[in-house]
């Protein structure tokens, strides 16, 4: 597993542009700064994941981290991890939790035509 040292924003670019070249259609919510600083307008539970990739008959929804996992900033928020957990319960909607270093896995997982 090769380590990526890349911003999030890098990291994110990476993904729309691997998404796109395999025909995905996606969905990020950007951030907007405001007087209380950077906030994602938004109606609903907080931690909602950063993609929604769809490509029928798959959706994938997933979190992007730019760092290792080791560090506190590389793992998902309590909302983020209860999202991703509830959503991993529907039936046939597959999530991930990606980092830089996941890279070949990502490759594949957006290349492949169905679900596992």
């Amino acid at each position: 597993m090769t380590r990526l040292l890349v911003t999030e924003k890098e990291w994110k670019a990476k993904v729309i542009e691997t998404a796109r070249l395999f025909g995905w259609r996606y969905a990020h919510f950007l951030m907007a700064k405001t007087k209380r600083g950077w906030r994602t307008p938004q109606e609903g539970d907080l931690g909602f994941p950063d993609m929604v990739l769809v490509r029928p008959p798959r959706l994938i929804i997933v979190e992007l981290k730019a760092h290792p996992p080791a560090v506190k900033a590389g793992q998902p928020s309590e909302g983020q991890a209860e999202w991703l957990n509830q959503l991993r319960a529907v039936p046939g909607v597959e999530t991930y939790l990606w980092w830089p270093g996941d890279w070949e896995q990502v490759y594949l997982t957006l290349a492949k035509d169905s679900q596992p």
